[in-house]
């Protein structure tokens, strides 16, 4: 799994998570309208994850199937239908992406990447051309904000030092968004700048070929050791001898 795969999960369960917090707190007249219009929202993530990884998007789509249909309406089952739904993901992820690149400061700066991107989308239509809060909308504009902090966090604690502009971005960003509800456009400014200060973490194109490369001759290495015949005096070919 590639870490824009990656990201997008995470960016998927996060919309799902925020989802379901709207669900429990306002309690919407029709649960199945609720449906409709959550699958709605994440058709589309689910079609990039498909251009990505079909594999993960055929198991991500049977996971959201199987929590929409087990939805109920009591809370208790609500929070352990979206619990389930969490651990399928985290199963997902568990079967793509390898524990060096979960560690990897390139692979969280990706996830930050994906996940202001989105802030910013759902923040213009969380507040509107009259600047209208939408509760639906703002409750994933406080999901993405939160897992975009804990994305930073875990980006500059795998990296080999830390960045005080990013935390300071990121300290900024989440008061500006939470607490003064600033017009977006100045939202996007401070999204932008926040990912440029992260850019450096990202994974090079140069870096992705070299990983690539290194795998390519370690396994063409690794193909030559099993092929190679056993040298001379080995047990081998002492039995190889004594058939004769």
């Amino acid at each position: 799994m590639k870490e824009d795969t990656f990201a997008k999960l995470i960016v998927l369960d996060a919309l799902v998570e925020a989802e379901i917090g709207y669900l429990l707190e306002f309690t919407p007249p029709s649960v199945e309208l609720f449906r409709e219009e959550m699958v709605a929202r994440i058709s589309d993530l689910v079609d990039e994850i498909d251009v990505l990884d079909s594999v993960a998007a055929a198991r991500v789509y049977d996971s959201i199937v199987d929590f929409l249909a087990e939805l109920p309406d009591d809370p208790e089952g609500i929070v352990e239908s979206a619990a389930r739904f969490r651990r399928s993901v985290d199963r997902i992820v568990d079967r793509g992406i390898d524990r060096r690149d979960l560690a990897s400061a390139s692979t969280w700066a990706v996830v930050l990447h994906e996940l202001l991107d989105e802030l910013a989308d759902e923040y213009h239509l969380a507040i509107g051309a009259g600047e209208e809060v939408q509760p639906r909308t703002f409750a994933r504009v406080e999901t993405l904000l939160a897992r975009s902090r804990q994305a930073a966090d875990r980006m500059l604690w795998d990296a080999a030092e830390s960045d005080e502009q990013i935390v300071n971005d990121m300290d900024r960003l989440t008061f500006a968004v939470r607490h003064r509800r600033i017009h977006p456009t100045s939202a996007d400014f401070l999204i932008r700048s926040l990912q440029r200060n992260a850019a450096r973490y990202r994974p090079s194109t140069l870096t992705r070929i070299g990983s690539f490369v290194v795998r390519q001759l370690l396994r063409s290495d690794g193909s030559r050791r099993q092929s190679r015949p056993p040298p001379r005096g080995t047990g081998a070919g002492r039995a190889g001898r004594s058939r004769k």
